[in-house]
């Protein structure tokens, strides 16, 4: 079972996180994230950005995937949504697949289908796209390092979209929390990427940690 991530980007209220998280709650008690191998469901907001992050945990049958295209529930979901939340650039948005990050770099210190029970902590930061390939390398040289490896992070994600970077950390234990808090903290706001100033050109409030407003996981 290979464990896959999939973000989406949008922009929300704060003030919707009742109404958002009531709908996917709704939606998730319903049969269709099994059909389509969906194993957690995690939402997060910062600065008005939501970021929605979808782990599979195995790959999706296409039919299934057919079938719930056409489900009622499906576009109802998206009605419903429409009040609360945006696209990002509005004027470039043409559909779904228009919200969606591509992920660039991914380390797992442990293989994904042995991941077992891990929380999430995830940091948003401005970053230009040509950045990618000295960020990539800037991540391998510290995952290559042992010592400078935070205890509890099980798995590091980057993803990309317009111009935005997406950090996601899977970590476990009891302090592993504050370990993937203090390494975001530590690379982005710290020594690791100082020297890389196109990384936030411009809006710095938008770089931070972002909260998790909604969970769903699948038994």
């Amino acid at each position: 079972m290979n464990m896959r991530s999939m973000v989406t980007i949008s922009k929300m209220d704060q003030k919707s996180i009742p109404e958002v998280s009531n709908l996917f709650a709704e939606f998730d008690s319903t049969e269709i994230p099994g059909m389509i191998g969906l194993g957690r469901r995690q939402l997060f907001i910062h600065d008005g950005i939501q970021i929605h992050l979808y782990d599979f945990t195995e790959k999706s049958d296409q039919v299934a995937l057919e079938k719930v295209k056409t489900d009622p529930r499906m576009g109802r979901l998206a009605i419903d949504l429409n009040p609360f939340v945006a696209p990002y650039e509005p004027t470039t948005w043409n559909s779904p697949a228009d919200s969606a990050a591509f992920c660039f770099y991914d380390w797992e210190g442990d293989p994904a289908e042995n991941l077992g029970r891990t929380d999430t902590a995830v940091t948003i930061t401005r970053m230009d796209q040509a950045a990618i390939p000295a960020v990539t390398s800037i991540f391998r040289e510290f995952e290559s390092t042992g010592s400078s490896r935070p205890a509890g992070i099980r798995r590091r994600q980057l993803f990309a979209f317009k111009d935005l970077c997406i950090h996601i950390q899977d970590y476990a234990g009891s302090e592993g929390a504050a370990a993937a808090r203090k390494a975001a903290s530590d690379i982005w706001f710290g020594r690791v990427v100082r020297d890389l100033p196109e990384l936030a050109p411009a809006e710095p409030a938008t770089n931070g940690h972002a909260s998790r407003f909604y969970g769903w996981e699948a038994s």
